[in-house]
């Protein structure tokens, strides 16, 4: 039997291929060894001139060497976090610059000052984007320069009542509560934070977010108890609760401060109405007037206040001028009606309900009234026109009864 030879061609192949195994293997050792603290060294000097030359490539491969082979390397640490930066990848910065920030090395001191900075300035960038973009309206725009913001630096309250505005305007209304009471929660000390928070809690229209709103607003006036926007908010807050006594002290306070301020009177001329202190409602009401004579709800206010005093004259001339003023305010048509009636001026009581029937065609209270007022005249007049007036108070009557039917 004839042994097998290799020729030599194939023995030299094979040879050839052993020292090239050998090779590959030697060479998978070292790739998997540690590096050295020496190997760092050169690793770090490379990078710098990498660095000059803005190789920022080749910078970040020799960085990541230079902080595996000495992970104290302060200096490595933050330009390795700062490259990554420049590149808008945050979570890889943030893993550099935090190993820069935990460490309480004396070395490391100048370090963490580059590390704030460099945060502050791809933090101020991103924020100012932010609100460019609630400016223009582009919200989604918005809302991804705001979390960039937050990545970059996650302990800047101003990010979260960026994202809270963001939020709010787009009618996400939990998000943007959220965002705002964490906002708040780490710096307490902004008033408009607290108003911007308590409207959105507001606008969700429940007992409970009332009574989440008064807290705050509370809270934001205990550092800014001279703010009036906050005191309008308490006021209106703790009146929607209910709580009108508190609600007229409140006023109290807003008047104190700012006494000349319409907004201020108005919103306190409600509280003391709602509180039924009609002769305190007056005052301010005849103080806010001829600051704002186009206000027609503080001349139909007054009116109501004068009415429940039983100062009908009173009444009767500022509702006919918050009609005047506003011809479609169907409440001072309706309260019209009612004083004119009451002093049985029958043809100018029916005239007012005519108009508030107009206004509000499908309410049965306008139709029961005008009928009223028709059957009241026709007990006053004598001859044809009592019959006439006997006539349309039926046809009104009917037209009340019907819409009752509806309802």
């Amino acid at each position: 039997m004839r042994s097998f030879r290799m020729p030599p061609w194939s023995r030299n192949l094979a040879i050839l291929l052993a020292i090239m195994l050998g090779t590959t293997l030697l060479t998978a050792e070292i790739a998997f060894a540690k590096v050295s603290k020496g190997e760092a060294s050169i690793a770090k000097r490379s990078a710098k001139l990498y660095m000059k030359q803005r190789q920022y490539n080749k910078a970040i491969e020799q960085y990541s060497v230079a902080v595996e082979g000495n992970p104290g390397d302060w200096e490595c640490q933050y330009y390795l976090g700062w490259l990554y930066g420049e590149r808008e990848l945050y979570e890889e910065m943030d893993h550099h610059f935090k190993a820069v920030e935990e460490t309480d090395h004396k070395k490391s001191k100048k370090w963490k000052k580059e590390v704030d900075k460099s945060r502050m300035e791809h933090w101020r960038r991103h924020y100012n984007l932010g609100v460019k973009g609630i400016n223009a309206q582009k919200f989604d725009f918005a809302i991804e320069e705001f979390q960039s913001a937050m990545l970059v630096k996650p302990d800047e309250a101003d990010t979260y009542k960026g994202l809270g505005i963001v939020y709010i305007q787009t009618d996400q209304l939990d998000q943007g509560i959220e965002m705002y009471k964490k906002g708040i929660e780490m710096a307490p000390k902004d008033a408009q934070a607290y108003f911007n928070l308590s409207s959105a809690l507001i606008n969700i229209r429940s007992k409970e977010s009332l009574a989440d709103a008064k807290t705050y607003l509370n809270q934001g006036l205990e550092y800014f108890p001279k703010d009036v926007n906050l005191l309008k908010m308490l006021g209106m807050t703790q009146a929607q609760l209910g709580e009108k006594m508190e609600a007229a002290a409140t006023a109290e306070k807003a008047l104190e401060i700012n006494p000349d301020d319409p907004a201020v009177l108005n919103l306190a001329s409600q509280m003391y109405l709602q509180a039924e202190e009609y002769e305190k409602s007056i005052a301010i009401l005849e103080k806010l007037i001829p600051l704002d004579p186009d206000n027609s709800d503080a001349i139909f206010n007054l009116a109501v206040a004068y009415k429940a005093l039983d100062q009908g004259d009173r009444a009767l001339d500022l509702f006919k001028k918050s009609v005047e003023s506003d011809p479609d305010d169907e409440q001072s048509w309706y309260q019209l009606g009612l004083l004119a009636d009451k002093i049985e001026n029958f043809d100018e009581s029916i005239a007012a309900f005519s108009k508030y029937t107009e206004l509000k065609p499908a309410e049965a209270r306008g139709w029961r009234a005008l009928s009223r007022a028709y059957a009241r005249k026709s007990n006053t007049v004598e001859g044809p026109e009592a019959s006439k007036a006997a006539k349309k108070a039926e046809e009104t009557f009917k037209m009340a009864e019907s819409l009752d039917g509806d309802e």
